[in-house]
């Protein structure tokens, strides 16, 4: 059996371009990814990530994307006692009125955290005073934000400087509500020695491969109430913000920016009707719904139809006002007709 040669370049998994590497030992599952990774983000070379990309099919390249963007915003490194530590950047989107001209109130914002039981897991965790613009920061790629994830953990004066060259501030003069992004940073001890896989920042209840909830009803809720408690003390602290909210990963915010819904916003009634809506999807033979919607005082009773306008399922969901609008809207998106009565 020929021998494979390690991170020497010579044949092996490490053989071609730093790009063939990767996309080499992404493919085959390779424990060696993460260190070659790693090694690409810490120099900053986002061009050889865009090859890696242009060297996979457009099916693979979604996954390999995620991937990297997870991996660009947590690294590994050691407490003053040698054990590991995982750092991972983390993102809260605050819904504000009025200049920016002072400061976001970190101190406040730090102890919120702390006392609604969304840091649990946490070691430590500190804030870039700074306001910071959502949508340049949605869109800050994988290298630059390993840069920014250096920079704040070396000191705050390196990361403020580095987002002010990316011109990634807030406009201070701009009046009216707005939605405007604070950056952190939490440290917690390495999930992977714990057998957890990567880690979740804040306490949200995401996880998994997929980044998907794992959490039961009553966790959920839990967290709801954690999540209120925490926005409520920060809006008592500075007048000027309405609602705030951790959202997780970089990738989270552009998924709620881009959304503008704010997750108390979302009642849990909306999964019962995605499942009413997967469940007679299920019972078409094309997977094509029809809806009919009554409001009451007490609800939506809702009517699924297939293409042939067969009754195939009728249900009451407990929304009004605007959690009802909401929901018509999720069901217009799914289904091929949505008519009121």
């Amino acid at each position: 059996m020929a021998k494979k040669d390690g991170a020497n370049g010579k044949g092996g998994q490490f053989a071609g371009t730093p790009a063939d590497r990767l996309v080499r030992l992404w493919r085959n599952n390779d424990e060696r990814f993460p260190a070659l990774l790693d090694e690409v983000l810490d120099a900053n070379r986002q061009g050889v990530i865009e090859a890696a990309l242009g060297k996979m099919r457009e099916e693979e390249g979604y996954d390999f994307l995620d991937e990297v963007e997870t991996f660009a915003e947590a690294v590994l490194g050691t407490d003053e006692h040698g054990d590991p530590i995982m750092t991972t950047l983390f993102w809260l989107v605050l819904e504000v009125e009025g200049r920016l001209d002072a400061p976001p109130p970190v101190d406040t914002i730090e102890r919120a955290l702390d006392s609604a039981g969304l840091l649990e897991k946490a070691t430590d965790m500190r804030l870039l005073p700074l306001w910071l613009d959502p949508e340049p920061l949605s869109y800050l790629e994988a290298a630059d934000r390993r840069v920014l994830l250096r920079r704040l953990l070396s000191s705050a004066a390196e990361a403020e400087a580095f987002v002010r060259e990316q011109d990634l501030l807030a406009d201070p003069e701009e009046g009216g509500t707005r939605l405007v992004g604070v950056v952190g940073l939490v440290m917690e001890e390495d999930p992977e020695q714990a057998g957890e896989g990567m880690p979740d920042p804040l306490n949200l209840g995401f996880g998994g491969e997929a980044g998907e909830p794992e959490i039961d009803p009553i966790e959920q809720e839990r967290i709801r109430q954690a999540m209120a408690a925490f926005a409520e003390a920060v809006s008592a602290a500075d007048p000027r913000v309405r609602r705030c909210e951790p959202v997780g990963g970089l990738n989270d915010l552009l998924d709620f920016t881009a959304e503008g819904v704010w997750p108390d916003d979302l009642d849990l009634n909306f999964d019962e009707v995605d499942d009413f809506l997967d469940i007679t999807g299920n019972e078409t033979g094309d997977g094509i719904l029809d809806l009919t919607v009554e409001e009451t005082p007490d609800g939506l009773q809702v009517r699924a139809f297939n293409s042939d306008g067969l009754l195939l399922d009728e249900r009451g969901f407990d929304l009004t006002g605007d959690r009802a609008a909401e929901a018509i809207a999720r069901m217009k998106r799914r289904c091929r007709r949505v008519g009121t009565v």
